[in-house]
């Protein structure tokens, strides 16, 4: 009765330890949500420089960003704000855009876009500018 009694605490031990493992892993894993207050922080210390949260376009002729998931889709998006330059390469409609700004300027490819968390929150605040 006594190497019984061991045994269970030791298996219980065991069993908690690999739910406490496999959950630790599982968090690791698991990719963080999007989110649009994080998003509009972003907004407005880097984008709001250059672009209206409106449809019109900025002095810049940087377009409004009011409806901009109806223009483009969130995977469109993403590429864009990760590296308008490069897409533009790749991309019809990206090289449309940074060709028709009236002042020849371009998005430039910021360093803070290059986390795809930063780019999926601004995405997830740029959904909520109906």
């Amino acid at each position: 009765m006594t190497k019984m009694f061991h045994m269970i605490p030791c298996s219980t031990v065991f069993i908690s330890c690999l739910f406490f493992a496999t959950h630790a892993c599982a968090e690791e894993t698991t990719p963080n949500i999007a989110s649009e207050i994080n998003g509009k922080a972003h907004f407005d210390t880097i984008c709001s420089h250059c672009h209206n949260i409106t449809y019109d376009e900025s002095r810049i002729g940087a377009p409004g960003l009011k409806g901009v998931l109806e223009r483009h889709d969130e995977e469109w998006l993403n590429h864009w704000i990760k590296s308008p330059e490069s897409f533009a390469k790749v991309d019809g409609k990206a090289k449309d855009l940074i060709s028709s700004n009236k002042f020849g300027l371009a998005m430039p490819t910021i360093p803070a876009m290059q986390d795809d968390q930063a780019r999926a929150d601004i995405i997830a605040y740029l959904k909520t500018l109906k």
